[in-house]
C-alpha cells in the first residue's frame, strides 16, 4: 500500500494557510489508541513523554501531564507495537482536560514519507479493527454490523479516569461532559442524588456498558452523575465527533443513538421496576 510522493496526505508545510478545523474533525478517519509518544520541541532539549488517545493518517491527539508550546513542536516519535515511529509534526491546538487532570494536545503529521504512512495506516487499521470487534461482540451495540461498528470506532478517543473521578454529574451539561462513552476496562457507578444530600447508586455497569450522552441526543441534562469505582478506560464519542457522525454517516449517527436510548429507557424501567416493589 505504499503510496507515490504525488499522492501523499498534504502535511501542514503544504497547507500552512488553512484554518484549523473549530470541531477538531479530520478529513481522516482516526481511531482510540493509547501509544507511548516523546514529544520534541525547539523549547527542550530532550523529549517530553505522553500518550496517544486517538490517531490517524494525519495526525494525533496526545495526552501530556502538564501544557508545553505546542506551536514550537518539531517532531514526534510513536511507539508503535512493532517499532518506534519519528514523524515531523506541528502542533494544531491544546487544552486542559479536567476531568482526568491532563493537557491534550492535536498534532499534524508534517509531509510524511510514504514508509512512514504505511506503518501509520497499518497501525490505524489494526486499531479500528480490534474496535471495531470489541464494539460488536462485547458491548450494548452489538446489533451494529462489523462495517457500523468500524464506521464508529473512527470518531471515537479514549478517557484514562481513576477511582472516585466524577466522569459527569447529574443536572449538568456542556463544559465537555456531554460525550457518549462505552466501557473498555473497569466499572463506573451510575448515581442519582437526592433531595440534594444522598447520593443513591442506581447502576453498577462494567466492561461493554454503554451511557451519557443525553445532552447530545435530547439538549437535556444528564440524568444521573456517573462516578470511576476502578481505574476505568472510556471510549467516548464526544460532541464534535457526534456532530460529524449525523452529517456524514446518518445511519451510522441515528442507529447509535436508538441504542443509547434504548438503554436509558431500560435502566429508567428497572428503577422504577425496583421503586414500586419498595411502595
Amino acid at each position: 500500500m505504499t503510496q507515490n510522493k504525488a499522492d501523499r496526505v498534504p502535511g501542514p508545510s503544504q497547507n500552512r494557510g488553512a484554518p484549523v478545523d473549530p470541531l477538531e474533525v479530520r478529513s481522516n478517519p482516526r481511531v482510540g489508541t493509547d501509544l507511548p509518544v516523546e514529544i520534541y520541541t525547539s523549547d527542550f532539549g530532550g523529549a517530553l513523554v505522553g500518550r496517544s488517545r486517538d490517531l490517524s493518517i494525519g495526525g494525533a491527539c496526545i495526552a501530556t501531564p502538564s501544557p508545553f508550546s505546542f506551536k514550537s513542536l518539531q517532531r514526534i516519535t510513536l511507539g508503535l507495537p512493532t517499532r518506534n515511529l519519528t514523524l515531523d509534526a506541528v502542533g494544531c491546538w491544546q487544552r486542559e482536560d479536567p476531568h482526568e487532570r491532563i493537557v491534550l494536545t492535536g498534532i499534524a503529521f508534517d509531509d510524511p514519507h510514504p514508509e512512514q504512512l504505511e506503518a501509520v495506516w497499518d497501525q490505524v487499521l489494526d486499531s479500528g479493527k480490534k474496535l471495531a470487534r470489541f464494539l460488536y461482540e462485547q458491548t450494548a451495540l452489538h446489533e451494529l454490523g462489523l462495517e457500523e461498528a468500524m464506521g464508529l470506532a473512527q470518531v471515537t478517543r479514549y478517557r484514562n479516569l481513576q477511582p472516585g473521578d466524577m466522569i459527569y454529574r447529574q443536572g449538568t451539561q456542556g463544559s465537555g461532559n456531554d460525550s457518549i462513552f462505552l466501557i473498555t476496562e473497569g466499572s463506573v457507578t451510575l448515581q442519582l442524588r437526592i433531595r440534594d444530600a444522598i447520593e443513591q447508586p442506581l447502576a453498577q455497569l462494567t466492561v461493554g456498558d454503554l451511557f451519557g450522552g443525553l445532552p447530545l441526543l435530547a439538549d437535556i441534562p444528564h440524568a444521573e452523575s456517573a462516578v470511576a469505582n476502578t481505574a476505568v478506560r472510556l471510549l467516548e464519542v464526544d460532541r464534535a465527533s457526534f456532530r460529524h457522525l449525523r452529517s456524514m454517516k446518518p445511519w451510522l449517527g441515528h442507529r447509535l443513538g436508538v441504542a443509547l436510548l434504548r438503554v436509558h429507557a431500560q435502566r429508567m424501567a428497572e428503577t422504577l421496576g425496583l421503586a414500586s416493589q419498595s411502595l
